[in-house]
């Protein structure tokens, strides 16, 4: 059996040189890990990493927790923070929770178990009293996607993205604007807040639809383009891009003209809002930079523990508009 001693004769290097290169530390000279990692090769050596987190005092094991795998944008986020991590010589342990909080208890504890150095998460509910209760946790943690309150976060600014969305359709003509989504949601808050303050008169001019319950959603908004389609232009805003090909399956049921008639933003900028015709626009987030940011962010906390202050990153959203809205421009 092959062993890092074998590795760091072959390679001209010391055992801790061979160690910190499989662990991901930046320090080690490029040549020198370039060396040691093509003897890795040639002697097919695989470190043993349990042994090696008993030496460290650490697992190499980062947990992922978030809310629907079935959304491409946390599928591109999932991509962007294994990529990251693996840079520090970390893997990553995947957890789905589809919304549900008891399923996020239980696999908080489940990580915990593993005894994971640091976890990501996408909360269900960051009011909630178990979620909370984590700002007391050992493990590290870091927010991605949101801005909460007593935690390190790295997300976009959903309010300034909802507000974008707003200019957006003001000033390509729209003069009544629906909101399909969830309560409390920030994007709606500034969305309804930029047509509050263009001088429309929300009691007329304003629409919140619940997505809680997709059947009745799905109705009423049929039931509300009907009635007013032929009084005024509508633009729509969904809290995400799956959400929005949804409302676009609606309006091609209808028959409705876009953008003539109705304009459609989503959120998120993933593949959907791309691939289907018309193309919709959406409110772009970075994905790229949330995952090596909330990483970044998460290392140094391993690495200081309780000496390092929680961090908000808040990214400036863009609104990337397409065939929906009318023009192929971005904010």
């Amino acid at each position: 059996m092959v062993t890092m001693k074998d590795v760091a004769k072959k390679a001209g290097v010391s055992q801790t040189t061979v160690s910190r290169v499989i662990s991901g530390n930046t320090s080690v000279n490029p040549e020198i890990k370039a060396r040691v990692m093509e003897c890795i090769r040639k002697l097919d050596y695989h470190p043993n990493i349990i042994a090696q987190g008993l030496v460290g005092n650490k697992t190499l094991l980062i947990g992922v927790i978030i809310t629907d795998i079935s959304n491409p944008f946390f599928s591109d986020i999932i991509k962007a923070i294994e990529k990251e991590t693996a840079n520090y010589g970390y893997s990553i342990i995947l957890c789905n929770t589809d919304g549900d909080i008891e399923k996020e208890k239980k696999y908080i504890n489940i990580l915990k178990s593993y005894k994971v150095d640091g976890i990501l998460i996408v909360p269900c509910d960051s009011k909630n009293k178990s979620f909370i209760s984590l700002k007391n946790s050992e493990v590290p943690i870091v927010v991605i996607t949101q801005d909460v309150q007593d935690f390190s976060c790295v997300s976009i600014s959903h309010y300034a993205g909802g507000k974008k969305v707003a200019k957006h359709l003001i000033d390509m003509g729209y003069s009544k604007f629906v909101f399909v989504g969830y309560e409390s949601d920030e994007k709606e808050r500034g969305f309804k807040e930029e047509i509050e303050n263009s001088g429309f008169d929300l009691n007329q001019k304003y629409v919140f639809i619940n997505k809680t319950n997709n059947k009745s959603m799905s109705e009423e908004l049929k039931d509300f383009i009907v009635k007013n389609l032929n009084h005024e232009g509508i633009g729509i805003f969904t809290h995400n891009d799956i959400e929005a090909l949804m409302v676009l399956h609606i309006l091609k049921e209808l028959k409705v003209k876009i953008p003539d008639k109705v304009a459609l933003v989503g959120f998120d900028n993933t593949y959907i809002s791309k691939e289907v015709s018309p193309s919709i626009s959406s409110v772009a987030q970075y994905i790229e930079e949330i995952g090596s940011r909330a990483v970044e962010i998460l290392m140094n906390k391993i690495d200081s523990g309780d000496e390092i202050k929680e961090k908000h990153v808040i990214l400036e959203p863009r609104l990337v508009a397409r065939e929906s809205s009318l023009k192929l421009i971005e904010y």
